[in-house]
């Protein structure tokens, strides 16, 4: 039986705890919206200009550009139409039907992606690009230098308005490759979107800011250090795959935080800490490819984690209805001051979150929250019973039966919440599987996507290029005390022992050793077999090249960062 839910109960999303939202995620459309936030600095967009339906229109313009020639011929037009398809757009279906295509995404070659407006629908990147905007904001401390990174590493070669009309165009001097030249063609045949109206109460850093700075500092230190080593394709492949896992770690270490939050308010769990300290979960990410301990492991840290997930969703409610019920009382002048005097002056992150659970502690906040609670839950009875039986008594069987093992009537109201919006805990999954790189050629997670169980960490070829890439990129900043600032040098190689450190303190990812509970010397053995896997797959890279036991010698070469050392930065 569904239990139905008054319109004002609905909804799971809090974004004093996570500014985004946890459902399907296509890191692929991310880019062009994310340069538009930067650029119009927070903004919205304002009305989309151009239809995404009219893809034949856009193809004819560009076939009419003046910087083209030789494609006039109806064959020399469709050869035209298949690279714009391949290489400059991505497309989907629209409509109950799924019949109509239009263009999903522009494919980044430059900041210009922007420039249409694509993808239409916002809200299928889940926030996202207003929370890593946020998020690079505060770490580069200002709109200025933020939009100048962003104008040197994908700006070449471009014109760009001011921040209430951005436009953009190609500047015709500026020697570039020929699939960006072609795209900067393609997007002169597009209206530009405007900025609309401000989203900042949407901006908050959530339960764990100094995740946030990490997951800052991580992009934008790796922007830095390879932007000009990398060819633009292969950088914002790398690039994607760094965020989308970033996404990843970073939601799940909140929801960990979070949970453990809602479980012992009396003290902060060391991800809500500034700076954060190492914290859960760890992950075991197998190498070895081959059914046995190693894959045991890595199979049971994703089981464990879904079921994080699940408790997550009783602990974000509980602190989202906390909330409602401490705005509600404010209204009250004399709960007013007694309630500003217990929270302080803290109106987000943390220790506002931990002070709205420790309201419960005080008896007479606690009894207002409870009376509420309790109203709210006459309402969801109201609201379950049949119109056309309104005497039957199974829906509140049902409800009571429920509410057997609630010790409260808030927690009563926040069981009653969950069961009403089961569906949102798949929602968490999707978010899960999509930011854990499960359907995509490069990230953590392995397995079939309707095959639960097969699912584990297991670490592409791909993710682990980009993570010795930042490896480098950090732990070089962090040597010379460049504390996020670009290096006049490109990142050199660094020892494998503090690579693996780097993953284990940043990530909580574990290679050479088996996670809790998993203790024994079968588990330990496997862990060290897997070490050895993962340097096999670094050698064959060209990543890993020592050839010594010694862990103090042994040392990881950073894909291009041979380039980079010699290239000088703009």
């Amino acid at each position: 039986m569904k239990v139905k839910l008054p319109k004002e109960l609905r909804g799971v999303r809090f974004s004093l705890v996570l500014p985004i939202e946890l459902n399907d995620f296509d890191i692929e459309l991310l880019l062009p919206i994310l340069f538009f936030t930067i650029l119009a600095e927070g903004r919205g967009r304002a009305r989309i200009p151009n239809d995404p339906r009219t893809i034949d229109v856009y193809i004819n313009k560009l076939s009419q550009h003046p910087a083209l020639e030789g494609f006039t011929t109806p064959r020399e037009r469709r050869l035209l139409e298949r690279l714009v398809r391949t290489a400059l757009i991505t497309t989907g279906h629209t409509g109950r039907k799924r019949e109509a295509e239009q263009i999903t995404s522009i494919v980044t070659y430059s900041i210009l992606s922007y420039k249409p407006g694509f993808p239409k629908e916002a809200s299928r990147l889940r926030s996202a690009d207003l929370f890593l905007y946020q998020a690079m904001h505060r770490y580069l401390k200002g709109d200025q230098a933020l939009r100048q990174l962003l104008k040197e590493i994908f700006g070449r070669g471009v014109k760009l308005g001011k921040a209430g009309d951005l436009g953009g165009e190609y500047d015709g001097t500026t020697e570039v490759d020929t699939l960006t030249r072609l795209s900067l063609a393609f997007l002169d045949g597009f209206e530009s979107a405007r900025p609309g109206l401000s989203r900042e109460k949407d901006a908050h850093s959530g339960a764990c800011p100094g995740l946030t700075y990490e997951l800052a500092a991580d992009l934008v230190q790796y922007m830095s250090a390879y932007h000009r080593a990398m060819p633009m394709p292969a950088f914002i492949h790398h690039l994607l795959t760094l965020i989308n896992f970033e996404l990843f770690i970073y939601t799940l270490k909140v929801v960990y935080a979070v949970n453990a939050l809602v479980a012992q308010p009396e003290s902060l769990p060391p991800a809500m800490g500034e700076p954060p300290a190492p914290s859960p979960p760890t992950l075991y990410v197998d190498f070895t490819g081959q059914p046995g301990p190693s894959q045991e492991m890595a199979h049971a840290c994703v089981r464990r984690d879904i079921e994080a997930y699940q408790s997550f969703l009783s602990a974000n409610l509980l602190l989202r209805q906390l909330q409602s019920y401490v705005e509600q009382l404010r209204r009250n002048s004399r709960r007013r001051a007694l309630i500003d005097g217990l929270l302080g002056d803290a109106t987000a992150g943390p220790l506002y979150l931990q002070r709205l659970l420790m309201l419960r502690d005080q008896p007479s906040i606690y009894a207002d929250i409870e009376a509420h609670a309790s109203h709210d839950i006459n309402r969801i009875f109201e609201e379950n019973k049949d119109p056309e039986e309104p005497e039957s008594t199974l829906a509140t069987k049902y409800l009571d039966e429920l509410l057997a093992s609630a010790e409260s009537d808030l927690d009563g109201l926040v069981i009653l919440l969950k069961e009403g919006q089961r569906d949102a805990t798949q929602n968490f999954v999707r978010w899960y599987w999509s930011t854990g790189g499960l359907t995509r050629t490069e990230g953590l997670l392995r397995g079939q996507l309707k095959y639960r169980p097969s699912w584990q960490y297991a670490p592409t070829n791909d993710l682990l290029a980009v993570l010795v890439q930042l490896a480098a990129a950090r732990l070089n900043g962090s040597e010379n005390g460049l504390n996020g600032d670009q290096s006049n040098h490109g990142p050199t190689p660094i020892r494998l022992q503090d690579f693996l450190r780097f993953l284990d303190e940043r990530f909580g990812l574990l290679v050479d050793r088996p996670p809790a509970p998993f203790v024994g010397a079968e588990y330990t053995a496997a862990a060290q077999e897997n070490l050895r896997a993962m340097l096999r797959r670094l050698r064959q890279m060209g990543i890993f090249r020592d050839l010594s036991d010694d862990f103090t010698v042994q040392r990881l070469h950073p894909p291009y960062a041979a380039t980079s050392a010699l290239t000088s930065y703009y």
